[in-house]
């Protein structure tokens, strides 16, 4: 009988050991993992390491952050994008990290800004007269093709900046464009976005708001403030072989160089650069990323 006591006792013991751990997991559980808009867990992989590179200490730019990294995956956009700028955390140094991944390097598309007149807040970066910024991503060698691609910003004015600007892209000698301007003098004063041997545009609508421009195997679309503006069927031939510029247009492969009337002179809460978005994903992405930009 004696046996038979010390035996519940040990057992007894075990179970209580055992739950104590189980809740001390649970309660490391809950201070490691930031809650989601669905009560889940962050993306630790993606998340983490943005934190971690940035510096980010405010819990509730944490939040939001993870939020838009749980849309992204479940709307399918999250995969369709090489680059993610989400201009968070209002310095230079926060502001430049590529969400997709956040090394401090060239090749993983950290951006360097150029020239004073840059400025940096909440709500994300600002050029200036001449700021632009270089993104090290050549769509040439870093996309599958020039029919299947994207670009797309978030503007948060309404400038007409420089007489042939670009929010974001690049331009190759012989006519070979990828960049979009969601205000430009090229077509009074209207969205525009240039392609390889194409271009479209748009009416009725001022520069502020979410722009993307995206091709697939036989079309060309081009959305503002998420509607379709225009779509045509057409090819492409090629991408530049040079690196995207923000705020500008970047010239030249060899030399990376700014184009003289190419700048923007439109501040930025958002950009990506990636493949093709279709017309199902596209009113998602525009929503979750506007949502992110209405909450920093």
């Amino acid at each position: 009988m004696e046996n038979i006591i010390n035996q519940k006792s040990l057992l007894m013991r075990t179970l209580a050991v055992c739950a104590g751990t189980v809740f001390f997991l649970i309660s490391c559980q809950k201070d490691i993992h930031i809650p989601n808009e669905n009560g889940g867990s962050a993306d630790t992989s993606a998340l983490g390491k943005f934190i971690v590179a940035t510096g980010i200490t405010d819990s509730s730019l944490k939040v939001k952050l993870d939020t838009l990294i749980t849309r992204a995956r479940r709307h399918s956009w999250w995969d369709l994008c090489n680059v993610i700028y989400p201009f968070a955390g209002s310095t230079a140094t926060t502001c430049k990290f590529n969400l997709k991944d956040p090394r401090d390097e060239d090749e993983a598309f950290r951006l360097t800004y150029y020239n004073s007149s840059w400025t940096y807040d909440a709500k994300g970066v600002h050029p200036g007269a001449d700021g632009y910024a270089r993104t090290y991503f050549n769509p040439s060698t870093q996309l599958p093709g020039p029919n299947n691609c994207h670009l797309s910003i978030y503007s948060l004015d309404n400038n007409v900046g420089d007489s042939d600007n670009a929010d974001i892209g690049c331009y190759q000698n012989g006519g070979h464009a990828f960049y979009l301007s969601a205000e430009s003098p090229v077509v009074n004063n209207n969205p525009y976005s240039a392609w390889d041997n194409f271009n479209l545009s748009g009416t009725g609508m001022n520069g502020i708001g979410f722009f993307l421009m995206t091709k697939d195997a036989t079309t060309g679309s081009f959305y503002g403030q998420s509607s379709l503006m225009s779509s045509h069927p057409f090819t492409n031939t090629m991408l530049p072989n040079t690196y995207v510029f923000l705020c500008n247009q970047n010239v030249n492969y060899l030399d990376p160089t700014v184009y003289g009337g190419g700048f923007s002179q439109r501040g930025l809460a958002f950009a990506t650069i990636g493949l093709n978005i279709d017309s199902t994903i596209e009113p998602l992405m525009s929503a979750d990323i506007s949502d992110f930009v209405d909450s920093k």
